[in-house]
């Protein structure tokens, strides 16, 4: 018996037997390429570091908490508002109609932008992998993007929008961009050898999108949405304070700026970011069930 100390399954397998999940001589052509593409894709590492644990996550709250409650202590309370304050004014806001209807305003528009842009990112990254034409004639519209600042993009499309739907243009206006470099960049990372194995195999394109492509893809998307995410609130909201449409975050912010409502204003300001975390979550939530739903009906690793 030949035993191999650096894997269980060594240890008893004889001599000369394949490995556990290696191809053999029975298998046909599309099951040794997946095999293959299986062991070749395996991820390597110790994985994502393990989340903080409770206790360290209540010692930061309370330090940031303790801090913000000695500048409170030192700054006049028109210009700052304390935690105290601030919670009496987002209990206060949570219990008037008008602070869920301009939650669910400003949401439902950049919802729709983030699904629109993040679908066009899709459809134009795979588009731009299979041509390098269309590639470089995308290339300047997306850099640009990227280096526009927010509130000059909100300024010339004000004048093409109503500022109804200006939250919308600016959740596609940001998260676009990142989707379609992380579908290029995902896809163009995709295993050259792995791609002329597919080629020796003549493996249909449905197989070739379920093991190579999709499997090598996951990771990228998945980052981008953690962080498109956040930047379509942070622009969507920019864009709310400048346009000012009715029943929306932006326009709640604005009113408590101008009245120098220090309460309703930082109040506001943890709104946005609760909503905003709970987005994020939501949406990585969605992808991840998704991959694991891929996984059990193809059987390969995401």
């Amino acid at each position: 018996m030949r035993k191999h100390l650096g894997s269980p399954e060594g240890r008893t397998r004889p001599f000369g037997a394949p490995r556990a999940g290696a191809p053999s001589a029975q298998d046909t052509p599309h099951q040794t390429f997946r095999r293959g593409a299986q062991i070749m894709q395996k991820p390597t590492g110790n994985g994502a570091p393990r989340a903080q644990g409770l206790p360290g996550r209540l010692a930061a709250t309370a330090f940031w908490l303790l801090l913000w409650s000695a500048l409170a202590s030192q700054l006049p309370g028109v210009l700052f508002a304390g935690p105290v304050r601030t919670a009496k004014s987002l209990l206060a806001l949570l219990g008037t109609a008008e602070c869920w209807r301009s939650v669910a305003g400003t949401l439902g528009q950049i919802a729709a932008g983030f699904l629109l842009a993040f679908a066009a990112g899709l459809v134009f990254g795979a588009l731009c992998y299979r041509s390098r034409w269309l590639r470089a004639l995308l290339s300047p519209a997306v850099q640009g993007m990227k280096s526009v600042p927010v509130a000059c993009f909100v300024i010339v499309a004000l004048i093409w929008v109503p500022s109804q739907q200006i939250a919308v243009l600016l959740s596609a206006f940001v998260v676009f961009p990142l989707t379609y470099q992380s579908v290029l960049s995902g896809l163009s990372a995709v295993d050259p050898g792995l791609l002329e194995m597919a080629q020796v195999f003549r493996m249909p394109f449905s197989r070739r999108l379920r093991f190579l492509y999709i499997p090598q893809l996951a990771p990228f998307v998945l980052s981008s949405c953690r962080v498109s995410v956040g930047m379509c609130w942070k622009a969507g909201i920019a864009g709310e304070i400048i346009g000012l449409p009715r029943f929306s975050v932006g326009e709640q912010l604005y009113l408590a700026k101008l009245y120098l409502n220090m309460g309703d204003l930082f109040a506001w300001t943890l709104l946005i970011v609760a909503v905003s975390m709970g987005t994020e979550r939501l949406v990585l939530w969605a992808v991840d069930h998704a991959r694991q739903w891929m996984e059990d009906a193809y059987g390969c690793h995401f």
